[in-house]
């Protein structure tokens, strides 16, 4: 047994507890949970925009809270919490410490998840997840919009909380005997993404806090009307967020460094390599928030300087796919599930990394902004690099928490139906945005080319959707009734890997 958590235990024991392996089990419940919340609203978007006209929603107000809370909910729910669920479960072991730094702080910030999750679903705002002023000020309704910006300042903080402690974790905790240099590339994404946050997350804190005293009335630094500037807002929400596109993939791709060195069973090709790309990753994300703004009327050098900015992240990038074909190259691979989610992930991070250096470019982003190109490259990089790496991992980490194996052949079945469905959506609506289809539209005139891609996307959307309901129910039968799991080595490609420091204490 490695992991420890294979024997059945009262829940409350878990809820209440604050060992790390309990906090990361409860990160991963609530994540999944989120997931299939978030991705039924999807579908909900998707099978409304397969006809013009309205079809199963009833106006343009409920279509914009259902993807805002959508977005908001994929990105700071599911993905944020997940990766959180793998940090806790894997950081400690691989420093070689008995558990987070902070134990009981790492229990309070899984604890405001819930409440943050329950504000923004409660609420249901309507003004996406940018909550861009003047309209978040001026004519956004509430309670739903305070309730949007309660529900992020407490996920922002947990967030703060979570960072602090994986950073104390590995830098001061890590046995002494291991060197920084020897912290393994998954601690170290964790190390990298931290260090984002940090930074990052305090701008965004700030950001909602006027942007709460401007929809009060007592501030106007958004507002035009009192003299305030709504580009500001956009200036300081993307100063975190582009970062933060850098937090969500780096711990994916730590992910992925856990997983192809295993299944190709060799070592992982330039072990520095992947530390510098993570933090160089970690600096450059800071240099590139505003290309997300050319069209505001920043002048051609503040433009260049972004472009070039953006442009500096895609060696870093390439390094970490250089570093996995380097490592599968001529390797003994065993194309198990986690494998396979890997794999796909890579290339689907190539192809999303293609087109971010398109948006770099100012000519083409000027052709394709606020278009479903933007929407095809943001959910191409979230679903098919950020989620792939996610869900491989958890196929990967599933005989270590629950002592049993999933079904092999509906694993593969899942990432198959996946993959397929990813391209279905995420490329077409790439050339929708060509077409000059608007993103965030309820209804769209009834143009051929338009109604023909929207439909593709929605039955790829579709087919992912059925994916998931396979890997719901193997989740759930292989965890009462799967094979028992040979936890020292569970896929069978030799080595025992993970170590615990020492025996758990289920009320540590």
């Amino acid at each position: 047994m490695v992991l420890e958590l294979q024997k059945p235990r009262p829940i409350w024991q878990i809820m209440f507890s604050t060992h790390h392996t309990d906090v990361g089990l409860l990160y991963l419940i609530t994540s999944l949970g989120f997931l299939f919340l978030g991705g039924a609203l999807a579908l909900a978007i998707r099978a409304e925009l397969f006809l013009p006209g309205a079809q199963i929603i009833g106006d343009a107000m409920t279509f914009n809270r259902i993807f805002t809370v959508h977005g908001t909910t994929l990105i700071f729910l599911f993905i944020i919490p997940f990766a959180s669920s793998v940090g806790n479960y894997y950081v400690p072991i691989m420093v070689r410490y008995k558990d987070m730094a902070y134990p009981k702080l790492n229990a309070i910030a899984f604890w405001m998840i819930p409440p943050g999750g329950a504000l923004i679903w409660l609420g249901f705002a309507d003004f996406t997840w940018y909550a861009t002023p003047p309209y978040s000020i001026i004519s956004a309704p509430g309670p739903a919009a305070d309730m949007w910006i309660f529900g992020l300042k407490i996920l922002g903080i947990s967030s703060v909380l979570g960072a602090i402690n994986f950073i104390v974790t590995i830098l001061k905790c890590k046995h002494p005997d291991m060197s920084i240099g020897q912290v393994p590339l998954l601690a170290w994404s964790f190390l990298s993404s931290s260090l984002i946050i940090l930074v990052a997350i305090p701008t965004f804190a700030a950001a909602l806090l006027m942007l709460l005293t401007d929809r009060l009335g007592v501030s106007g630094f958004f507002n035009p009307a009192m003299g305030g500037d709504p580009i500001a807002y956009a200036h300081l929400f993307w100063f975190t967020f582009h970062p933060e596109v850098y937090v969500l993939v780096i711990p994916a791709i730590g992910m992925m460094y856990e997983i192809i060195p295993r299944f190709s069973r060799k070592p992982i090709y330039s072990y520095n390599s992947g530390v510098f790309a993570f933090v160089l990753l970690s600096i450059v994300g800071f240099s590139s928030w505003a290309h997300h703004m050319y069209a505001t009327g920043m002048s051609f050098t503040e433009k260049t300087v972004f472009m070039v900015g953006t442009l500096a992240a895609v060696p870093a990038s390439a390094m970490h796919v250089f570093n996995f074909v380097a490592t599968m190259w001529n390797a003994r691979i065993k194309f198990l599930t986690p494998m396979m989610w890997s794999v796909g992930g890579i290339a689907l991070f190539f192809s999303a990394g293609a087109g971010g250096v398109a948006n770099a470019a100012m000519p083409l982003d000027f052709t394709t902004h606020d278009t479903y190109w933007v929407v095809g490259h943001f959910h191409l990089f979230v679903m098919g690099t950020i989620a792939f790496g996610s869900i491989g991992f958890l196929y990967y980490m599933f005989p270590y928490v629950t002592g049993r194996m999933y079904n092999e052949t509906m694993g593969k079945i899942h990432f198959i139906m996946s993959f397929v469905g990813t391209v279905l959506v995420f490329f077409t609506q790439h050339v929708l945005g060509l077409y000059g289809m608007p993103r965030r539209i309820f209804d769209y005139p009834p143009i051929p080319e338009w109604i023909a891609m929207n439909q593709i996307a929605t039955v790829g959307a579709m087919i992912i959707g059925v994916s998931m309901a396979i890997f719901l129910a193997n989740m759930i039968y292989s965890s009462g009734k799967g094979k028992p799991a040979n936890t020292e080595d569970p896929f069978g490609v030799g080595g025992k890997y993970y170590y615990p420091f020492e025996a758990k204490n289920p009320s540590h």
